[in-house]
């Protein structure tokens, strides 16, 4: 039995005759409202959807801070029933900008099924807050993996991209752009296996629609044509993609570091792509060329990528496969043999 299905349960939410989702957002002591989503002290359930999260907080205990962004902060913790370890995000509701950032998070994760998306076990909304239940990776972010260990060889990080890339795929697929993808939203587990997270600030796109109209993220993975506020769609996590990977082969962040917004995003409009150093396969060089032009439509997209020489050339052909390769690298870690 699968962690999600040990965690599931059925979930039923009295909303007192009203029809609250004509309201663009409620929240009294039993029960948060948005949009299509209701979430009160015992889970969560989104309208016309029968897939429904039970979640108590007395069935959990809560563990350290592991984590903190500008909207929340994420606590390690087990639910009690399955002894399932979780990552538990807790988001005050008070900030407008917030409450979006919960529900777009949730929409995205409450249906995947992806093993290369984070997994949604659940929600619960308590004194004011809502707390998301998430699959807890213990090798922390690929962020992480950088600061303790350094640069990532290149045939593991090869099995770690083909990994990264099935989540886009799915992604595009379910019509949607993640829009801040970076190292610290990209996590790792003991199994070998990578992970895209945090979408807060991901986007649905319509099919009537081939743009996201909102300018948010990080500015240093961001890519030129949103810096320049143009119309952007999936290409733009390939660009975030191609700058991750080339600060995880060589350490260091692509282009030059500035210490404010303006500098950064001006520098990612003007300069030139950097060229990896000596070293890395002509594959690789390839590889990250059709993910860094600056113009949008020639970057290659992921489902394209997925086939692409430089993940052959590393045996990066399925995902069970690129999580045995990663897995590999870690235990000769482990045992003092990279």
């Amino acid at each position: 039995m699968s962690q999600r299905s040990n965690v599931r349960r059925t979930l039923s939410i009295d909303t007192k005759g009203q029809d609250p989702y004509e309201e663009s957002y409620i929240a009294n002591g039993d029960v948060f409202i948005k949009d299509n989503v209701a979430i009160n002290a015992s889970g969560i359930a989104i309208r016309n959807n029968p897939k429904k999260f039970s979640l108590k907080y007395e069935e959990l205990r809560v563990g350290e801070m592991i984590g903190r962004g500008s909207s929340s902060i994420v606590l390690n913790g087990v639910h009690g029933p399955t002894n399932t370890p979780v990552a538990l995000k807790i988001i005050n509701l008070f900030d407008r900008s917030k409450r979006e950032q919960l529900i777009r998070e949730i929409v995205t994760l409450y249906d995947a099924q992806c093993p290369n998306l984070i997994t949604f076990y659940g929600a619960f909304y308590r004194e004011g807050s809502i707390t998301i239940a998430l699959e807890y990776m213990d090798g922390g972010s690929l962020a992480n993996v950088l600061a303790q260990v350094g640069p990532i060889p290149e045939r593991v990080l090869a099995n770690m991209a083909f990994q990264i890339l099935w989540g886009l795929a799915y992604l595009k697929h379910d019509k949607r752009v993640h829009r801040d993808l970076k190292p610290s939203n990209l996590l790792i587990n003991s199994r070998g296996e990578v992970k895209v997270t945090d979408f807060g600030v991901s986007a649905e796109l319509q099919n009537s629609i081939a743009m996201c109209g909102t300018f948010v993220g990080t500015f240093k993975y961001m890519s030129p044509e949103r810096i320049r506020n143009l119309p952007y769609s999936y290409a733009s996590d390939i660009w975030s993609l191609g700058l991750v990977l080339m600060e995880c082969a060589t350490g260091r962040y692509p282009f030059h570091e500035h210490n404010n917004c303006i500098e950064v995003a001006q520098t990612i409009l003007d300069a030139e792509i950097p060229d990896l150093p000596k070293g890395f396969s002509i594959e690789f060089c390839d590889f990250l060329k059709q993910c860094l032009h600056k113009n949008p439509d020639a970057r290659l997209p992921a489902e394209v990528l997925l086939g692409s020489p430089w993940l052959l050339q590393y045996g990066a052909t399925s995902p069970e496969l690129a999580t045995e390769h990663v897995y590999n690298w870690i235990r000769r870690i482990t045992e003092g043999d990279a």
